[in-house]
């Protein structure tokens, strides 16, 4: 894994983004020659500084759109037909803005006809090359030679999701059986002499050695583990194993020393806090303008199909665990709690009403929270603010769950574009250890890919009720 600014990056997908803007610049300049060619004219393609600014428009747009679609996500990395439809949505909606900034600018010298023949030939580059990454980017050739260590439920798992997540880097090669543990993984291999596994990974050839033992007490081959990072092989934890590629911690193997001692867990403070206030209050102030017309049509809508009022306040714990009221588009009834208090939404939940389904579906029940944004009781990204009496349950059940109050709620954050809605004990321990990560890992440059990446959540709504 490639870590940019605190965050982990696969370099397969880092690969796949660098191709991908090489292909639509390469896309940008043959588009301008093709349409001399086209007007039977003589080529005159522009290699001015404002040319080359121009040309590099498109990708330069295009990328964070795709990114923010979700072009590099794992099921767009192994089926094409998702690939290919979250490529057309990226495309158009790069052109949309590439063709308000030409409006804005016109010095820029980028005619429209060369802008859509370049998406055009792009989308097409773009397409064979993901299908030839489809097709022969398999781990095998792409990823490390890797040896889980430990043949339990958590090597299973990991298993499964290195099969799925071609992007991962990750080749597991062979899985080594602790002495005395619960085998799982089919073909795990059990050592005659578990003290000799410094030699099977030399034999092997590997790479990266992941302790995947799940309980313990179960020793660890020490001696052999030593010996092996000593001659170059990397030798990761199961935390960190997560953490790095999973890109969440895992609740069940955190300890108070981890958190007191490992690096992170520092929040935003200073010139980094100072900067995130002003992202939150331009993006508060932008959105809000932008959606303002849209949310007085949600108003007019929910006051003609259902009687009560058209905001719903309520309670939220928020920084160092101080209550405000957050606001909302009122999506319930008005009695929707009266009977047994407060309660997790249900798929299909019939306290919702026709208008409010919509309202959920499309998040724009959530855009009246940017003006508690804009007050300063939540940023924009961060964790999802819960109610006290949730707060106080999930409190007694998960460990750690009050540490995500350390920082600010967010309307968006990395739990909420990595995890399907929450409505469970288990859904908010699993959100729990996507905040932790994002905790532990905060950055600005963190925040600006969860900002960006929210769009494919707007776009493809998963688990909403």
């Amino acid at each position: 894994m490639v870590r940019i600014f605190r965050h982990y990056v696969s370099p397969i997908k880092l690969g796949l983004a660098a191709i991908d803007f090489l292909l639509i610049f390469a896309a940008s300049i043959g588009a301008e020659w093709l349409r001399y060619q086209f007007l039977d004219l003589p080529p005159d393609v522009d290699f001015s500084l404002a040319g080359w600014v121009a040309k590099a428009l498109l990708p330069v747009v295009s990328l964070p759109v795709l990114l923010g679609v979700g072009a590099y996500q794992t099921e767009s990395l192994s089926d094409f037909r998702i690939f290919w439809v979250r490529l057309a949505v990226g495309l158009l909606l790069a052109a949309m803005i590439v063709a308000a900034v030409l409006f804005l600018v016109p010095v820029l010298p980028l005619w429209r006809s060369i802008m859509v023949l370049a998406i055009m030939t792009s989308s097409i580059a773009l397409m064979t090359s993901r299908g030839i990454f489809m097709k022969f980017g398999s781990p095998h050739f792409l990823g490390k030679r890797v040896l889980l260590l430990g043949a339990g439920e958590t090597a299973e798992n990991l298993l499964q999701y290195t099969e799925k997540a071609r992007e991962s880097g990750i080749n597991i090669v062979k899985t080594v059986a602790l002495p005395g543990e619960r085998v799982q993984v089919k073909d795990a291999v059990e050592l005659e002499d578990i003290s000799r596994l410094d030699q099977f990974v030399h034999d092997n050839h590997i790479e990266m050695i992941i302790v995947t033992r799940d309980n313990v007490q179960t020793a660890l081959p020490l001696e052999a583990l030593i010996a092996s990072k000593l001659s170059g092989v990397e030798v990761k934890d199961r935390l960190a194993c997560y953490e790095q590629i999973r890109g969440y911690v895992d609740v069940g193997s955190v300890s108070a020393e981890w958190i007191i001692f490992s690096e992170g867990f520092r929040g935003a403070t200073g010139l980094e806090g100072a900067a995130k206030r002003m992202l939150d209050l331009t993006v508060s102030l932008v959105f809000g303008l932008l959606v303002s017309p849209l949310l007085l049509a949600a108003a007019i809508a929910i006051k003609i199909t259902s009687r009560g009022p058209v905001f719903y306040l309520q309670e939220r714990v928020g920084l160092n665990g101080k209550r405000f009221r957050l606001v909302k588009l009122r999506s319930m009834r008005v009695d929707a709690e009266q009977a047994g208090g407060p309660q997790w939404a249900e798929e299909k939940d019939p306290r919702i009403t026709p208008i409010g389904n919509f309202l959920r579906r499309s998040r724009l029940d959530e855009m009246p929270q940017l003006w508690n944004v804009f007050k300063g009781d939540m940023s924009f990204v961060g964790p999802r603010p819960e109610r006290p009496f949730f707060v106080e349950q999930l409190d007694k059940q998960i460990p750690f769950f009050r540490e995500r109050h350390c920082v600010k709620p967010g309307m968006t954050g990395w739990a909420q574009i990595r995890y399907p809605y929450g409505a469970s004990v288990e859904d908010a321990r699993r959100k729990l250890e996507y905040d932790l990560y994002y905790i532990k890992n905060y950055s600005l440059f963190l925040d600006l890919l969860i900002i960006i990446q929210t769009i494919r959540v707007i776009l493809f709504p998963i688990g909403v009720r």
